[in-house]
């Protein structure tokens, strides 16, 4: 299993208010396009394997950025995701238009930090094709900025590494090691962002 963990970086704020537009900016990230009531209907026909129209505990093993975020999608309380709550959740997450956000990631392996890992938050497929995979590799203390490719951004915010908002499988891998199967190609490991600027944590087992 893997633990995540988050907190706020406030130090990100600049970078943040740049990603996410203000007075003093010519041009934000373009938020990306997702329909909520389209993906909501999506996701339940990928993931309702008994289909009874929501998403079990057992079925969100296949969905795990949404799993992660359980309480925030099930609004009743029966322990499953319906697809009014899916659309609901992703209405409140694209509602401000955010273009993107800064993620610092930091990956450790049996409790020691993971240098040289590919991470990947590949975008869940019911958002549609607009929300862009991130990625990069750690540094010898474990950490990396995560960010979409360059040619999503606009030119002066080239530099600067951004994720857009949405729900993610994460793939860790690293070339020189056989990481287990539930970090990767068979991920258990998923994410979501959420409305600041959060680092991210991911204590492998």
């Amino acid at each position: 299993m893997s633990k995540v963990l988050r907190r706020t970086a406030p130090f990100l704020l600049i970078g943040f208010m740049a990603l996410t537009g203000c007075s003093h900016s010519p041009e934000a990230v373009r938020a990306p396009k997702v329909d909520p009531t389209q993906a909501a209907a999506k996701a339940i026909e990928l993931y309702d394997k008994d289909g009874d129209g929501a998403l079990s505990e057992t079925e969100l093993v296949k969905c795990p950025g949404m799993r992660g975020h359980l309480t925030m999608y099930d609004k009743n309380g029966n322990k499953k995701v319906e697809q009014e709550e899916i659309a609901g959740r992703l209405t409140e997450l694209y509602k401000h238009g955010t273009g993107a956000t800064q993620i610092i990631c930091v990956v450790k392996y049996k409790g020691r930090p993971l240098a040289d890992a590919d991470v990947v938050l590949e975008p869940e497929p019911y958002l549609g094709g607009d929300v862009q995979a991130a990625r990069g590799t750690t540094n010898g203390s474990g950490s990396v900025d995560l960010g979409i490719p360059a040619e999503f951004l606009p030119k002066h915010l080239a530099k600067i590494k951004a994720v857009h908002y949405g729900t993610y499988k994460v793939r860790i891998t690293k070339p020189s090691a056989s990481l287990p199967a539930k970090y990767n190609t068979d991920t258990e490991i998923g994410y979501e962002t959420e409305v600041g600027n959060p680092n991210v944590y991911f204590d492998l087992k």
